[in-house]
């Protein structure tokens, strides 16, 4: 298993001993998920936090008319996993997609919480991982309320600038809540100011 990008993500936030990694890497596996395939489903308990190593992913709601709408894309170095399900103990709300093929670290959230009472680093950094995650959410929302679309894929583009060229163009209308339409021209726009710059 390929551990260095997720040393390089913990070893940035908190400072950890070998043996304190050790303790943690003993309980991770590496799951392949197939691009297209469902690695976390809606209607079911969240069992694991995943790391990015490989690959995209993204997290959606089928809405009651079966439009789906794509909350989140998940990109290499960051965590991904139904943690609100896992806490509250109700079925997840969302389907978590590998939009690549993709390589993920995961470790079950049952394993985390044990490892969390035996290494207080590892507390510490779910802690710091948990608030930047609140952070991230209460911005979304936020956007979604008071930005223009231009706005937010300006932001979206800041964030992950090679998403367009991964993913396919609705799914990046569907997370800004605009038509495929009116992302062509957002894009068009995007990039003649990119030009000039």
């Amino acid at each position: 298993m390929d551990f260095s990008s997720i040393i390089e993500k913990i070893s940035s936030e908190v400072k950890f001993k070998q043996e304190e990694f050790d303790l943690f890497a003993q309980k991770v596996v590496q799951i392949e998920v197939k691009k297209n395939h469902i690695w976390e489903e809606e209607g079911r308990i969240g069992t694991y936090l995943g790391f990015v190593n490989k690959g995209i992913l993204r997290q959606y709601i089928v809405k009651e008319d079966s439009q789906e709408v794509t909350e989140h894309f998940y990109t290499e170095g960051e965590f991904i996993g139904h943690y609100v399900s896992y806490l509250s103990k109700e079925p997840a709300t969302t389907n978590i997609q590998a939009l690549e093929d993709c390589e993920l670290l995961a470790i079950t959230f049952d394993d985390l919480q044990v490892l969390y009472l035996q290494v207080p680093v590892i507390e510490r950094f779910g802690r710091l991982t948990a608030e930047r995650k609140l952070v991230e959410y209460h911005q979304r929302t936020q956007s979604l309320l008071i930005s223009s679309p231009e706005d937010r894929y300006h932001k979206l583009m800041l964030q992950k600038p090679n998403l367009h060229n991964r993913v396919k163009q609705y799914y990046i209308a569907q997370h800004l809540g605009i038509r495929p339409e009116s992302l062509s021209r957002i894009r068009r726009r995007y990039t003649e100011q990119q030009q000039k710059n």
